[in-house]
C-alpha cells in the first residue's frame, strides 16, 4: 500500500520484523519537520517501530535504537536526523514544559512515544501512529495522516 497518499492505513504485524518494516516504509515518505505521535500500551512495539523509522532514514544498525525513557531524547545520525522522544515517565505538565524547541525540530523527523502526554499541543499535520495488541504475537498498527502531511 502506498503510504505517501493515504490518510488512514492499518497493518497487522505478526512479528517485530514486520513492525520494523512498516516503520521503514513510512520513513521513506517523511520529510524534515515531520512529527510522528506514537500511541500504545507498554510492549505494543513503539520502540520497535522507531527502529524501522531509523533504518528507513538510513541508520545501518537498528540495535543503536533504544528506548529513551530515562534520557527523554535520542538523536540518531540519519538523513534527515531522527529525534526519538519518550514521554512515558513525565506528567503532562512536565512534557509540556520541555517546549516546542526541545520536542520539534524543523530539520529532523520527530518520533514521540507516549504523545498523549502532550494533549492537544502536537503541531498541525502530525502523523498519528496507534499500536495495539491483537494477540501475544500480533499487533495492529494504524497510521493516520492529515491530507497536508501526505503531500
Amino acid at each position: 500500500m502506498d503510504m505517501t497518499t493515504s490518510e488512514r492505513v492499518e497493518f497487522l504485524s505478526r512479528s517485530p520484523a514486520e513492525t520494523k518494516d512498516v516503520g521503514r516504509r513510512l520513513a521513506q515518505s517523511l520529510r524534515p519537520g515531520a512529527v510522528l505521535a506514537l500511541y500504545g500500551e507498554l510492549g505494543t512495539g513503539k520502540t520497535v517501530f522507531c527502529k524501522g523509522i531509523a533504518t528507513g532514514l538510513g541508520l545501518r544498525d537498528d540495535r543503536l535504537v533504544t528506548s529513551p525513557t530515562f534520557t527523554l531524547i535520542h538523536i540518531y545520525p540519519t538523513n534527515p536526523p531522527l529525534r526519538h522522544i519518550d514521554l512515558y515517565r513525565l506528567s503532562e505538565a512536565e512534557a509540556l514544559a520541555l517546549g516546542p524547541e526541545e520536542l520539534f525540530a524543523p530539520e529532523a523527523i520527530c518520533a514521540i512515544e507516549w504523545a498523549e502526554k502532550l494533549g492537544n499541543n502536537l503541531p498541525p499535520g502530525h502523523v498519528k501512529v496507534v499500536l495495539k495488541y491483537v494477540s501475544n504475537s500480533e499487533r495492529s498498527i494504524e497510521i493516520l495522516r492529515p491530507a497536508e502531511s501526505a503531500r
